[in-house]
């Protein structure tokens, strides 16, 4: 390869001039003829005389802009050439921005100044803000009959809005906020059953005592009912099915928030692909006709997928699924899945409304098999589940399952080499979870609280008699529009008769790609020595255990700077393992820490972190009476995988 230049990098200067010569021939170098331009650019722009709004604010509301510092160094001009007519229209949208928002004497003027070189221009923005308009008084005045006056005062709803609006006495009176302020009555009464509500807003400005007197105008004609539903869609079900779903009755009272609410429950169905709830044009009066538009997906699908891990290796999962049993809308399907850790086939039937629309059944037969590090199980069972959305925030669950159960355990205790023990059993259990959202948005920020028990053998019909409970806590904060820290708190605790009489399957086990990273999946907490048939050590086991903690840490940082879809992360976990609250001085918590890559694919972010054990114990390195059959990497874990850890 030949290079148009050559260099002689002897010393550290001279190696300082090559990168910067090789940035610049990478970057096209200095164009001789822009170096030359004559057009004058906008170097510097700067704002004198606003006190109520920033620099950045009023920056992003013009058209002028400067370049940045890389810019300036690679004399990136052309984008940021200065037309007076732009500072002139600038000028014209920075008043504008100030009269609709309480300034109506507000004067702008600019001037633009020669900088250092003859193609650099200062643009400076004067504001002369003047005194703003204040809300002196606010009137409220319905057009209605006294009783529809007194329904919306008292509503809650009409009380959040004489709260919340932003034309409160001794406030700017910043016009922008009209349409907010209008829509948050007409809410309140359309809450309250007025479809066709209206208000008007009046303004008397006193120029002198600069100040303005608000009356706020409520019109709230008829007050509605639904009498009539018509149905618009091919459909393989009854219309009646469609408008149960809804759960709007005839004769109920109108109001915006149910509307909404029926057209999630319907979009939400899986029977349909396509749902919207509407007011068609009609007289106003105090009936009203709502119309459904639904569009059904196919009734019978097969679905496939396939993914990777660093723990289950190769997975895939085969689902066939029927939509609509005997044209009520249940939902019958056959699912098969497989990875390295797991294989199960399982049947689901799903009836989607018990006593009303946020209530549904499922009954699931299945038969499974897993290989864990310390146990290798097959199962048989099925499991009966009532799930009630209470709200959008809010769902839960009771559900029955029984279970025939074989276990063969890998735990060796003694120093000779034994066969491994087969456990049959069977379990019993009534559970109740829950799932508590708040504040999640596209951006994953907010809170996530899931609570669980499990009661055994309540009524002696299983093998052993226990109780488990665990919550988790999630919290989601975004620090700048690119990073995010994500924590996680797990704790569970199981009551028994005795520490040691409970089967693998039903303790505690943490460590992992998704729990603390740096060990492998349920490796972290006590473990006994498993020894070959020639009697020799060969590993450790994890044996688990009754009470379970984990805690995870991680900075979330996008770099869609860099590519889309791209970020890093950084993570502090830690966790334990203990068999009773009585060892919980003996065994501290321990801690991986490290950090990964992230990309937002099509099929979800793919996940690869690297994690290292702060303070891994013998076991953990797999150090026996003191030789070390371990390996130098003992203390690196590798996670890979497609989602992210929580």
């Amino acid at each position: 390869m030949f290079f148009p230049y050559s260099f002689a990098v002897r010393n550290a200067g001279s190696l300082l001039i090559f990168l910067i010569s090789l940035v610049v021939i990478m970057n096209g170098g200095v164009d001789s003829t822009q170096a030359q331009d004559p057009e004058v650019v906008s170097w510097k722009i700067k704002f004198e005389g606003n006190e109520t709004f920033s620099n950045i604010v009023l920056r992003d509301i013009i058209a002028t802009s400067r370049p940045s510092i890389a810019q300036r160094i690679f004399r990136r001009k052309a984008p940021f050439v200065l037309r007076e007519n732009d500072v002139r229209r600038d000028v014209i949208r920075i008043q504008r921005y100030y009269e609709r928002r309480g300034f109506d004497q507000v004067e702008v003027t600019h001037r633009i100044e020669e900088g250092r070189r003859d193609w650099q221009r200062y643009v400076t923005f004067e504001i002369d803000e003047g005194t703003p308009l204040r809300i002196r008084n606010l009137a409220l005045e319905f057009e209605s009959s006294d009783d529809s006056e007194q329904t919306i005062r008292e509503s809650r709803q009409f009380e959040r809005a004489m709260q919340r609006h932003d034309f409160q006495p001794g406030q700017r009176f910043r016009t922008v906020r009209t349409s907010d302020v209008e829509g948050l009555f007409i809410e309140a009464m359309q809450e309250a059953g007025f479809a066709y509500a209206e208000v008007r807003i009046e303004a008397e400005i006193d120029s002198l005592g600069r100040e303005v007197d608000l009356t706020i105008h409520c019109i709230t004609g008829l007050q509605q009912r639904f009498t009539n539903f018509e149905v618009i869609g091919d459909l393989s079900v009854d219309e009646r099915l469609v408008i149960r779903e809804t759960g709007i009755r005839e004769d109920d009272l109108y109001s915006r928030s149910r509307m909404q609410r029926a057209q999630r429950e319907l979009f939400n169905h899986h029977l349909f692909r396509f749902a919207t709830i509407s007011i068609p044009d009609q007289p106003n009066d105090s009936t009203l006709t709502l119309t459904m538009r639904v569009r059904e997906y196919p009734q019978r699908s097969l679905q496939t997928q396939i993914g990777f891990g660093r723990e289950e290796l190769l997975r895939g999962q085969v689902t066939w699924l029927h939509r609509n049993v005997a044209g009520q809308g249940h939902r019958y399907s056959i699912t098969g899945r497989g990875s390295f850790i797991e294989q199960r086939l399982g049947m689901e039937y799903l009836i989607p409304y018990v006593f009303n629309t946020r209530s549904s059944f499922v009954t699931s037969p299945y038969v499974q098999k897993r290989l864990e590090p310390a146990f290798e199980l097959f199962r048989v069972g099925f499991s009966n589940s009532l799930i009630y959305q209470y709200s959008r925030n809010l769902t839960s669950s009771l559900s029955y399952e029984l279970t025939y159960n074989e276990e063969m355990s890998r735990q060796q205790h003694a120093e000779t080499a034994l066969p491994d023990t087969i456990l049959n059993f069977n379990t019993a259990s009534i559970k109740l979870s829950a799932y508590y959202v708040t504040g999640l948005s596209r951006g994953q920020e907010g809170w996530v609280i899931q609570p669980f028990v499990e009661i055994s053998s309540l009524f002696d019909e299983g093998t052993f008699e226990f109780q488990k409970t665990t919550l988790e806590v999630r919290r989601y904060t975004r620090l700048t529009n690119s990073l995010m820290i994500a924590k996680r708190v797990q704790g569970g605790k199981i009551f028994s008769a005795s520490e040691d009489s409970l089967p693998s399957a039903i303790r505690f086990f943490t460590g992992g790609t998704n729990t603390v990273r740096g060990w492998s999946r349920q490796n972290l907490g006590p473990k006994s020595a498993y020894f070959g048939n020639d009697g020799r050590f060969d590993q450790y086991v994890p044996i688990g255990g009754r009470v379970l903690f984990n805690f995870n840490v991680e900075l979330r940082q996008e770099l869609n700077i860099v590519i889309p879809g791209l970020g890093v992360a950084a993570f502090l976990d830690g966790g334990q393992i203990w068999r009773s609250f009585d060892d919980l001085d003996q065994r501290p918590v321990q801690f991986g820490a490290g950090g990964g890559l992230r990309y937002e694919s099509p099929i979800g972010p793919v996940r690869v972190d690297l994690g290292y054990k702060l303070n891994p114990m013998d076991e953990d390195l797999n150090i026996y009476q003191g030789e070390d059959y371990g390996s130098g990497l003992g203390r690196l874990g590798i996670h890979f995988s497609i989602g992210q850890a929580f």
